[in-house]
């Protein structure tokens, strides 16, 4: 059985920078805030066109993590036909884990100006989470390397012209720059994707090995 998906529509594109609300990178960037302060962002951010998913559901797991009850906040989820990110907490995890400060500071060799990234993007069943990621790396912008993504034509990875929908920078903004050279920086892609495979159900990309 092909199980239940979520029938999302084609996202516009939407913003593509950084979230600067908070330190997206951190392991619980919403500590700092207040529980009406966290209910009322989510519902904003739920209601965008495309959704903050990423941004929604790192507040819900701060909810959740205080013991807070949470049933008010997944009912707005549900008011627009989505669902939370349900690994992304795991996955931030595994990649503070896999590239710890001491990585980051001794492992990148040569000029540094690419960008490795991640795009959430739906289209799976609820068996695999209703999400998965792409990984990729490149040497433009990654708001640009999205727009191209989300554009189709030769440039885009299958699947993202009608499955694509946010960046999630807490899995990657950290980790860059990353080497200029391509095979540097398709390393750090690989690395990347491995670090997500055993968390997110379905990672697409290439790996360079």
């Amino acid at each position: 059985m092909r199980g239940k998906t979520l029938d999302l529509p084609r996202y516009p594109t939407g913003p593509l920078t950084r979230p600067t609300l908070v330190d997206i990178t951190a392991p619980r960037p919403f500590a700092g805030w207040p529980l009406p302060a966290m209910e009322a962002a989510i519902g904003g951010w739920l209601s965008e066109a495309p959704p903050a998913l990423e941004l929604a559901t790192l507040a819900l797991d701060e909810i959740e993590r205080r013991g807070n009850d949470a049933l008010k906040t997944r009912m707005k989820f549900a008011h627009y036909g989505l669902e939370p990110v349900p690994w992304l907490s795991a996955a931030g995890d595994a990649v503070r884990a896999t590239f710890p400060p001491e990585v980051l500071e001794t492992q990148k060799e040569g000029a540094l100006g690419a960008n490795v990234y991640v795009v959430l993007r739906g289209g799976y069943t609820e068996a695999n989470g209703f999400y998965g990621c792409y990984v990729g790396s490149t040497g433009k912008s990654v708001a640009a390397r999205v727009k191209e993504h989300r554009a189709g034509g030769k440039r885009a990875a299958r699947g993202l012209p009608r499955h694509g929908i946010e960046p999630l920078w807490s899995l990657f903004a950290a980790i860059n720059p990353v080497p200029k050279k391509r095979a540097g920086r398709e390393e750090w892609e690989t690395r990347l994707h491995e670090a997500l495979a055993p968390v997110v159900p379905k990672v697409t990309g290439d790996v360079a090995f």
